[in-house]
C-alpha cells in the first residue's frame, strides 16, 4: 500500500502491534524456518514482549533486533510516523519538526532523525562519512560559469565537498543559499561524533566539533 497522506498512514498502522506485525512480515513472514528447530513454522505474537514465537519449539524472534528501533523506548508507531514524514517530505525533516510532530524531546527527535537518515543513506548505497574518532573535511564552492553583477551568487549553485581522511569523498548540492543551509547537509551526510574540519566561514561554527548524543531515544 503506497501511502500519500496521514489518514492512510494511521489506517495501516493504528498502533504498535500493527507496526510490529508489519516489521515481522517484512523481515521474516509466516512460514519462516525456525532457526532453532529448523522447521517451517507459523509464528504467534507474544503479549508480554515485542516478539513472535515458533509454533513447534517456542523459539522467539524479535523483529526490532538489528534495526534502528532496537532498545528504543519510543513507541514503534512514532518511529513509523517519523519515517513516513521523511519519505513524504520534499525538503527533509528537521529535529525540531519531529519534536513538534511526535511530542517527544528534542534530544529524542534529533537522535531518531540521525538514525533514519543513516538508514536511508545506507539503503541508497551512500553511507554517511566519518564516525567516532574520525575526521571529515568540509568546504563549499559556487558552480555555474562566469557571471557578473552584485547578485552573482544567486545565479550559481552551491556544491559542498566532504572527504573523510583515509576514506571516501562526497559531493552534495546545497538546496538553497540561506543562512544555516550548510549544517543540515552536514548532519544528513556525516555520522554523529565526527570531528569536522572547515574554514572560518561563520556558517560552519556549529560544525567545528559535532558530537552524537549518546542516549538512545
Amino acid at each position: 500500500m503506497k501511502m500519500c497522506n496521514v489518514r492512510q498512514f494511521f489506517k495501516q498502522f493504528p498502533d504498535d502491534e500493527a507496526c510490529l506485525l508489519h516489521l515481522f512480515d517484512v523481515r521474516f513472514g509466516q512460514g519462516h524456518d525456525c532457526p532453532k528447530c529448523k522447521r517451517e513454522a507459523k509464528w504467534y505474537p507474544l503479549t508480554n514482549e515485542k516478539a513472535y514465537s515458533c509454533q513447534w519449539c517456542g523459539h522467539h524472534i524479535h523483529p526490532m533486533v538489528d534495526t534502528i528501533f532496537e532498545k528504543s523506548r519510543t513507541p514503534l508507531q512514532l518511529w513509523f510516523y517519523a519515517i513516513f514524514l521523511f519519505t513524504t517530505s520534499k525538503h527533509g525533516v528537521s529535529g525540531k519538526e519531529l519534536q513538534r510532530q511526535l511530542g517527544v524531546t528534542y534530544k529524542t527527535a534529533w537522535r531518531m532523525a540521525a538514525l533514519i537518515r543513516e538508514h536511508m543513506a545506507a539503503i541508497d548505497g551512500e553511507a554517511p562519512l566519518g564516525g567516532e574518532g574520525k575526521i571529515v573535511e568540509v568546504d563549499e564552492t559556487y558552480v555555474g560559469g562566469k557571471t557578473e553583477g552584485r547578485d552573482w551568487r544567486a545565479r550559481k549553485t552551491v556544491v559542498m565537498g566532504m572527504i573523510e581522511r583515509g576514506g571516501d569523498a562526497m559531493l552534495k548540492v546545497v538546496p538553497d543559499q540561506k543562512r544555516g543551509s550548510l549544517m543540515p547537509v552536514i548532519r544528513e551526510n556525516v555520522a554523529g561524533g565526527t570531528e569536522i574540519h572547515t574554514d572560518e566561514l561563520s556558517a560552519y561554527k556549529k560544525a567545528i566539533r559535532w558530537n552524537a548524543m549518546d542516549t538512545r531515544p
